[in-house]
């Protein structure tokens, strides 16, 4: 078994999405670990795992009942740094089953290129768009512009996540909304959160909204949900 067939795993777990359009769907939930952003407001434990093989990842996936799922969320961390593992994983997870179950791919939008390798097996893209008055990581526009050309390209169902708090600046409302534009996405807004409750005021929630909506119709405001309910 070389190398490339192994993917270090944080956990498997069935739950709900918390975020998002698909918010309230049940999910067979795969966290893989590592990443390769360091964002300000991570909540994730991703460093230590399991590891799974090809088959092992199918067979494990087969102990829950899979008819009554929405889709599979690869998440992380994030998973395409585990791509090599994903371009043999998902298409096999496909062929074995005999119903058709959805791969909802959750990330940060910055590696496209690994994204083109998986790309056709992937059905929706739940990706964040990274603002460094939030996540203190530097400018990444170009990264997500490139990550959201191959979506478009593979004419896949994709939105885009941002993440806000106090702090963010209007050239970063002008940034996401021309990508957003450009690409013709939905763009989710996610007021910042601490441990499960809103680290954002209701006035600057709102203040910001409408800035947004005023460039922008496609905006949504959704919360952290699953926090809410206190569901993992």
């Amino acid at each position: 078994m070389t190398e490339k067939n192994i993917a270090k795993i944080n956990e498997i777990f069935d739950s709900i999405q918390g975020e998002g359009p698909y918010i309230g769907y049940r999910q067979i939930f795969i966290r893989f670990c590592g990443c390769n952003l360091l964002c300000d407001y991570c909540d994730t434990e991703y460093q230590k795992g399991e590891d799974y093989t090809v088959d092992g990842l199918i067979e494990k996936l087969n102990e829950y009942d899979l008819k009554h799922i929405h889709s599979i969320s690869l998440t992380g961390g994030e998973p395409l740094i585990q791509y090599e593992f994903l371009k043999e994983f998902l298409p096999a997870f496909k062929k074995s089953v005999n119903f058709n179950i959805k791969i909802y791919l959750e990330t940060n939008g910055t590696l496209y290129k690994p994204l083109e390798k998986v790309v056709d097996y992937v059905d929706i893209v739940s990706m964040d768009f990274k603002i460094d008055s939030s996540a203190k990581i530097g400018d990444i526009y170009k990264n997500h512009y490139e990550f959201l050309k191959v979506c478009e390209k593979a004419k896949k169902e994709v939105f885009a996540k941002l993440v806000f708090d106090d702090n963010i600046k209007s050239f970063e409302i002008d940034e996401c909304v021309k990508l957003a534009n450009q690409y013709g996405i939905s763009l989710i807004l996610q007021p910042k959160m601490f441990k499960n409750g809103v680290a954002v005021s209701h006035e600057k929630i709102v203040q910001i909204f409408d800035k947004f909506t005023e460039k922008y119709s496609d905006v949504r405001l959704i919360g952290q949900v699953h926090k809410f309910f206190d569901i993992r």
